[in-house]
This record gives C-alpha cells, sequence and structure tokens, in this order.
C-alpha cells in the first residue's frame, strides 16, 4: 500500500491497481482541472483540483465498501468506478461542459471511449476489469453504482467537504461517519436507516448552503458565461473541434484563447486579468414571472442588443436550468426495518423518501428554487441600456436587489 496524505480525510491508502490507474496520463490530467473552475476568481484559497477529488471519493468509496461487507470483487470494481469518474471532465470542469453540450452528445459521466483506449484500457485488463461495468457504476447503474452516483453518493460527500475547506466558506459540514455508518444495501437500493436520517439531511442542507454561496457566485457565473462565449467562437469560428476543446486542461484552453486572437483572446485576457463583465441584469423567478425565460440565450441577447443599440458579442445571457435537491429522493428504512441489512430481493416496501422522514428537507427543497438567478452581463459603460432594454424586452420586474447592482459590482 502506498499512502497520501489528504487534507480532508488524513491518510488515503492507495493499493496496487489504484497506483496504476493514477500514473496513467488520462488521471494525471486531472492535476490540472480545477475543481471549481473560475470560482478561484472569488475564493483565492479554491484551487484544489479533480485529482485529489477523485482520490477522495475513491477512499470514500472503499470506506464504505468495507461497511457493507462487499465482496472483493465488487469493492475493485467500486473502487475503480470512484477513482475513474471525473476523468472525462473537460477543462475547468462544469464550466465549460454547458458550452461543448452544443457541440457534442456526450456529458462529462459518458467516459466509455476513454476506458476502451490507451493505459486505462491496459490496466483495466491486467485487473480483470471490463470497461462497460465502470462505465456502468459511473453513470449510477445498480445498487454498486449509487455508491459513486447517487442522490447521496460518495462523490457528493467528498465535493463539499472538500469546496467548503479550499473556499473557507462553512457550510461543508457533514456528519460524515454517521451518514457512512449508517448506509446499506437493501435489495436494488443504496438507503440510510432511520438512524441515518438527520446525518443524511446534513447533506442536503450542506449543499444547499453551498449552491449560492460558491457554485452559483455571480462571479463563477459571468466569469463561466464569458470562457463559454470564447469557446464557442473558437468552434464556430473553426479554430478548435469542441472534441479537441474538451481533451485540453485548464493551462491549455486559455493557451488556446489566447493564440485564437479576436473575441476568444479577449475573454481569456479579461478573465485573467478580472476585467470581468458586470450584472445588468440579475434577478429571480418572481422578477419575470415564476418560471424560465423561453428561448436560446442567443436569440435572447441578441434582442436585448438590439434594444440597447449595443454588440451583442459583449451581452452574455446566463440562463440556468432551476435547481433541484435530488437528495429528497433518498430513501430511508423505517425504524421497523433498519435491521434488515441484506435483503437479496427488490423489497423497499418499508423504505420511504427522506423528505417524506424529515420536514426539514421539503421546506429546504422550495427554498432552493428561491437561489436560481437569471443574468444578463454587459461592459460596466453599457450596464444601464442593458439593463432597461432586457426589462422592455422580458418584462421583468425592477427589484430591491436590482438597484444595487451598480454599487455591488463596484
Amino acid at each position: 500500500m502506498m499512502e497520501i496524505r489528504d487534507p480532508i480525510h488524513g491518510y488515503v491508502k492507495v493499493d496496487e491497481m489504484a497506483k496504476a490507474f493514477i500514473d496513467t496520463p488520462q488521471v494525471q490530467r486531472l492535476r490540472w482541472i480545477k475543481q471549481l473552475g473560475l470560482a478561484n476568481l472569488v475564493y483565492p484559497g479554491a484551487n484544489h483540483t479533480r485529482f485529489e477529488h477523485s482520490l477522495g471519493v475513491y477512499h470514500l468509496a472503499g470506506v464504505l465498501a468495507e461497511h457493507l461487507s462487499l465482496e472483493k470483487a465488487d469493492t475493485k470494481k467500486v473502487k475503480t468506478s470512484a477513482l475513474l469518474h471525473d476523468v472525462g471532465h473537460g477543462p475547468l470542469s462544469h464550466a465549460t461542459e454547458v458550452a461543448l453540450s452544443s457541440y457534442l452528445r456526450k456529458g462529462h459521466t459518458d467516459i466509455g471511449d476513454i476506458l476502451r483506449k490507451g493505459e486505462i484500457k491496459e490496466v483495466l485488463d491486467a485487473h480483470d476489469l471490463l470497461p462497460q461495468e465502470i462505465q456502468s457504476l459511473v453513470k449510477g447503474d445498480g445498487p454498486l453504482g449509487q455508491v459513486v452516483s447517487s442522490e447521496i453518493d460518495v462523490d457528493r460527500m467528498d465535493y463539499l467537504m472538500r469546496d467548503s475547506h479550499y473556499t473557507g466558506v462553512a457550510y461543508g459540514v457533514i456528519d460524515l461517519p454517521r451518514l457512512l455508518q449508517r448506509m446499506r444495501l437493501k435489495g436494488s437500493h443504496l438507503v440510510v436507516d432511520s438512524g441515518g436520517a438527520q446525518a443524511a439531511t446534513s447533506l442536503l442542507i450542506s449543499r444547499l448552503l453551498m449552491h449560492p454561496s460558491v457554485y452559483y457566485h455571480h462571479v463563477s457565473r459571468i466569469s463561466e458565461s464569458m470562457v463559454a462565449a470564447g469557446i464557442r467562437s473558437m468552434i464556430d469560428d473553426g479554430v478548435r473541434k469542441a472534441e479537441e476543446i474538451k481533451a485540453m486542461d485548464d493551462m491549455r484552453l486559455f493557451t488556446s484563447m489566447a493564440e485564437a486572437g479576436g473575441y476568444a483572446g479577449e475573454m481569456a485576457l479579461m478573465i485573467k486579468s478580472r476585467k470581468l463583465l458586470k450584472r445588468a441584469v440579475y434577478v429571480g423567478l418572481e422578477e419575470i414571472g415564476g418560471s424560465r425565460p423561453k428561448g436560446a440565450e442567443r436569440r435572447i441577447a441578441m434582442e436585448v442588443a438590439e434594444e440597447a443599440g449595443v454588440d451583442p458579442e459583449y451581452v452574455l445571457v446566463d440562463n440556468p436550468q432551476l435547481p433541484d435537491a435530488p437528495e429528497g429522493d433518498f430513501l430511508v428504512l423505517t425504524a421497523g426495518d433498519s435491521k434488515d441489512y441484506g435483503d437479496a430481493g427488490n423489497n423497499t416496501s418499508n423504505a420511504r423518501p427522506l423528505r417524506d422522514i424529515s420536514p426539514l428537507v421539503a421546506m429546504l427543497e422550495k427554498a432552493h428554487q428561491a437561489t436560481w438567478r437569471f443574468g444578463i452581463y454587459a461592459k460596466a459603460e453599457e450596464r444601464d441600456r442593458v439593463e432597461q432594454a432586457a426589462r422592455r424586452c422580458l418584462n421583468i420586474r425592477k427589484s430591491a436587489l436590482q438597484h444595487t447592482l451598480a454599487d455591488l459590482d463596484g
């Protein structure tokens, strides 16, 4: 066993198989992909990477596999899936995924092509592991897949704790030992027994608090919109292919944008010097009639820019999906069923969704919708014109928040 010192979990024990995977270029690439994309523009300490997160998920998968008394072969599959679950990420993690999704059908969990060739395939073959099995677990298929990818999984456990640690935002506190101890395999489901309901709720609370403070902080949203616009420009102009960009790491992406020059180069320079666009509009559902604006973001940007009389390239629309809280679907065994740990069938009649067990979860799910924001970003000198044009085009009601954006952004 090799031991790697991790600031979150202490010493992570790495066996020979895991070491072989770690030494592949596909996993080493994750050292150069920031876990939180451009969040270090807000939180200077947020420079941790997908590599250390993958080690953390691998560690937790091993701890949970041991607790669940998984067979050796199943433990090997689960730990491998945990270690490799992020090799499909593009540069800057989720920051580039939306931009690339317009050109690529496969998301970051679609790693079958990576598993079927090169050094990773050699390691899989050497340890009698099938690419399709690992892909299936990464997708969350079956009870073993739920360890890595489900409503409450080891991936979420690690990134909440790790992101909280490196940003300094003290919301990623979860009762990890209790949660892992109370998780069970019941039939085809990974569940938590009744004694772990509060620990599961703590994870949901943590993610809901981290969402607006870190994951959807407006500076992150603006900078990610800018890098996405630069990527689309490179692809549409034929400078780079979407597949090439997805295979890059963070440094290579910014180098490519700079080499491309023009609009992409300008976006890269603005981000690197933190000369970002400003919030012209940044409103919740209430201000826009209770639902997301319909239509493509580029079409909305063109309409608003034309109304404002400005260059549409510098009007960026950020219309994210409404946030969800899938943790509320996670099954909790009722008190009378909590001792049944090894049911070989599929009987979960005594298991109920977490939201039905904890009234707090149901309230938090509703509150989560209130964190959503629709944004339109523009140059500082054009902010007022764009804001007024957007209100006319989209019938946006001006809120107290809207009056303070200029002061907040400086």
